[in-house]
């Protein structure tokens, strides 16, 4: 799977939370006079909303990599942090919604015009940083994090401002409210798609063998290739691969390629030669196995 695939599934899962988020938000909007107070309305409804744009986007590299493991752990992180995402960033959208009303003394046309939708738009916004961040920490890597984080803030505040936004200033809510959805969800997909892109330390594509032509983006500082589930990169179905086979690691702005802690017997080769510690180059090729992988940048 190349990686322009990778991202278009990424985003497709995106559009789809947004498609699921849709009637329940519907059915929020249609009891929110049930709620004590608006305060518990937005916890509420932004955990529901959070949890599930976490489900989904969080499975969405188990999906890619084929690992029902990454899938399931991927989900309940994703569904976890997107809860907890949705709760704050409702909260915090009061507390902004406060500060703009009561503090600074905006007129209360203004709040109403500018000042909610954009307090909303805010926690749309801290909705997406805590799914953004879903695969960084299921893998422990702070670039991943970090990477998440930065994307799925500029996405959920610009979805977040369409639905806001457009809800109070355009005809057919629900409509508006359903488009605003699925922006979100692509654009949290797309940033950081966007951003892994530029951050990254290269790309390695399988040459042979059934996955012939995936790709995976080298974007932690180490990174297990192997044909166990635990692996940053699968390589299930080549011969001689061991679960844990080698390992990438990123020092002085270079990438290293070795065999992985406590696999010392397992053979890498770079260009047909064995190596014990070895730079990668643009257009080097890595024998691991019987997988073949070509190195290139972005």
């Amino acid at each position: 799977m190349t990686l322009f695939w990778k991202r278009l599934i990424i985003c497709v899962l995106g559009v789809l939370a947004g498609v699921l988020v849709w009637p329940v938000m519907e059915l929020f909007v249609a009891f929110q006079i049930e709620f004590p107070n608006y305060l518990v309305f937005s916890s509420v409804s932004g955990a529901a909303f959070g949890l599930l744009f976490g489900l989904m986007l969080g499975s969405s590299e188990g999906i890619i990599a084929g690992s029902n493991r990454r899938i399931l752990i991927g989900a309940g992180t994703g569904a976890g942090l997107g809860a907890l995402g949705g709760v704050l960033g409702f909260v915090a959208g009061q507390g902004v919604l406060f500060l703009v009303g009561e503090l600074i003394l905006v007129p209360e046309e203004g709040v109403r015009a500018f000042g909610f939708p954009l307090a909303r738009a805010l926690g749309w916004a801290v909705l997406g940083l805590f799914v953004g961040a879903t695969e960084g920490i299921r893998a422990r890597s702070p670039r991943k994090i970090g990477m998440g984080l930065a994307g799925g803030f500029l996405g959920g505040f610009l979805g977040g401002a369409v639905i806001e936004y457009g809800s109070l200033h355009l005809d057919h809510a629900p409509l508006v409210r359903f488009a605003g959805l699925v922006l979100l969800g692509a654009a949290i997909a797309l940033f950081h798609a966007l951003i892994e892109r530029q951050l990254s330390f290269g790309v390695l594509r399988l040459l042979n063998g059934r996955f012939k032509g995936k790709e995976f983006v080298v974007n932690q500082r180490s990174t297990i290739l192997g044909s166990g589930q635990s692996a940053d990169f699968i390589l299930s179905g080549y011969r001689d691969v061991l679960q844990k086979h080698a390992r990438l690691r990123y020092r002085n702005d270079e990438l290293y390629i070795e065999p992985a802690d406590g696999a010392q017997e397992a053979a890498v080769l770079v260009n047909n030669r064995p190596v014990a510690r070895q730079r990668l180059k643009y257009e080097d090729v890595i024998k691991i196995g019987s997988a073949k992988l070509f190195f290139r940048h972005e």
